[in-house]
């Protein structure tokens, strides 16, 4: 059991700080995200979805790549960790605040599929720079129902 703990330490060690920070960022506002999902209406959620049926313009240029690639692992590294479950809507609201607060621009897509059984599932995830930052999946099955910028 030490040496589990110890190879978890030595991992986290590894880690740059940058990251560490981001980790850190992504787990304060996903448990925030997560109990105002919870308990509050959804009228407070939609202050952060941003504008309806639009997408963001697209930064050209690799300078944020870098940025998103981090954000990414530091949002797997909080799924991962999290004592609550935080499935794509949570994620994707997550990393939008997060992108929001560097002023980077990014659209959270919603969109629906059947499955085998005819019945309807729901995905979401978000872009930022043509970079796909959460909800990873085969996009093509889903219909777009609604974006947000």
């Amino acid at each position: 059991m030490a040496s589990a703990l110890q190879r978890k330490i030595k991992s986290f060690t590894a880690v740059p700080l940058n990251v560490k920070l981001l980790f850190a960022e992504a787990v304060l506002t996903s448990g925030y995200v997560k109990i105002t999902l919870l308990f509050f209406p959804f009228k407070k959620v939609a202050s952060w979805l941003g504008t309806v049926q639009n997408q963001a313009e697209e930064v050209t240029g690799t300078t944020h790549y870098p940025l998103i690639k981090n954000m990414q692992f530091a949002l797997k590294l909080c799924d991962r960790y999290t004592p609550w479950p935080t499935e794509c809507y949570t994620r994707s609201l997550t990393a939008k605040i997060m992108l929001k607060r560097r002023s980077l621009p990014s659209t959270l897509y919603f969109g629906f599929m059947k499955d085998a059984n005819n019945r309807l599932k729901g995905h979401s995830w978000l872009k930022s720079s043509g970079i796909v930052v959460t909800g990873f999946c085969d996009f093509s099955k889903y219909q777009v129902h609604s974006s947000f910028s």
